[in-house]
């Protein structure tokens, strides 16, 4: 189930179904459409991931018997900690966590979860469908009409605050101003577009944004790349370098929240920087871009760490044992 049109059609152009539902309130009817729907499926645990779902679910389930399961996320709001969020709380059967990080931060910012049992249940990729695909990066750099010779730097992230983009065009600036030929990719969108397309024209980057993409047309952007850049300030476990790392790219990332657990901190599968540090990224790009076998082990090493750790199948199974885990304690 969903709330966001947007998200239906991405679901439904995967082939998968879809059932959405009103979501932006926690009125009564957006409770009875949950109902309705956990009723249909006759489900026996329902996962929300953010307080206002939590709320949905807690007052659905007093009527249709189901599991909370809470896959914990960041949240940029102060916790209300009013008795009603207390009860609602008191709904949850169990946590799943993504990283170690986002665990760490809800017994910070939640000291109730550890009343329930938690399941840590990192991300993972399907290796199979992102994957180098070098015909289409090539294609897609003479679509863009990438000249030869220049280094193709791509970003893959909303464009809103906190993702750093504003970082990564300071750290791109910095290696132009030491020779190197870059067009840098950005691929996203959000309500920054404006303001970064106005940053990159004052530094006289050269810039393509090419909005959201289909998965498929994503994967070719990676493949067109000769490094992925991930200046995000804070992350649980970012799927756009899991993403990257699938198709064997060498990313530079800022060192935030649950990134160095997917990319290493050994700088084997890829270079970790202090976050809101143009001048760390500007170096380590630097290196990346003038060193091409490098770049390529770095990439094959990434792409071999998430078949080994952080596969599609290993993820299904994290989530199925634990669901089932929680039904059967009903």
């Amino acid at each position: 189930m969903t709330t966001a049109g947007r998200l239906s059609e991405r679901f439904r152009h995967e082939g998968l179904e879809v059932t959405e539902i009103p979501g932006r309130n926690t009125g009564g009817r957006e409770v009875w459409a949950l109902l309705q729907s956990l009723r249909r499926i006759s489900a026996q645990a329902v996962m929300v991931d953010t307080p206002r779902d939590l709320r949905l679910a807690a007052w659905a389930t007093l009527v249709h018997p189901a599991r909370i399961v809470y896959r914990y996320n960041l949240n940029y709001r102060r916790p209300r900690n009013d008795l009603a969020d207390r009860v609602y709380a008191r709904r949850v059967s169990a946590c799943i966590y993504q990283s170690r990080f986002i665990q760490k931060d809800a017994l910070r910012h939640e000291p109730w979860v550890l009343r329930v049992r938690g399941y840590r249940v990192p991300n993972g990729y399907d290796s199979s469908r992102f994957a180098p695909r070098p015909e289409a990066g090539s294609a897609l750099r003479q679509l863009w009409e990438i000249p030869p010779g220049t280094h193709v730097v791509l970003t893959s992230a909303k464009l809103e605050r906190g993702k750093g983009h504003d970082v990564a065009l300071a750290a791109l600036h910095q290696v132009r101003q030491r020779g190197f030929e870059i067009a840098y990719i950005v691929c996203g969108d959000g309500v920054l577009e404006p303001e970064l397309r106005a940053l990159a024209a004052r530094y006289s980057l050269p810039v393509r944004f090419t909005g959201l993409l289909d998965i498929d047309s994503l994967i070719a952007a990676l493949s067109a790349a000769d490094l992925v850049v991930h200046p995000s300030l804070q992350e649980i476990f970012p799927n756009a370098v899991g993403e990257a790392m699938a198709c064997a790219r060498a990313v530079v990332a800022a060192d935030a929240g649950g990134t160095g657990e997917l990319l290493g901190t050994d700088g084997m599968a890829g270079l970790l920087v202090p976050a809101s540090d143009p001048a760390a990224m500007a170096s380590a790009i630097g290196e990346l871009l003038d060193d091409a076998p490098r770049r390529a082990r770095i990439g094959s090493a990434a792409r071999t760490r998430i078949l080994t750790d952080f596969s599609l199948n290993r993820m299904i199974d994290g989530y199925e044992a634990a669901l089932q885990e929680v039904i059967a304690r009903q």
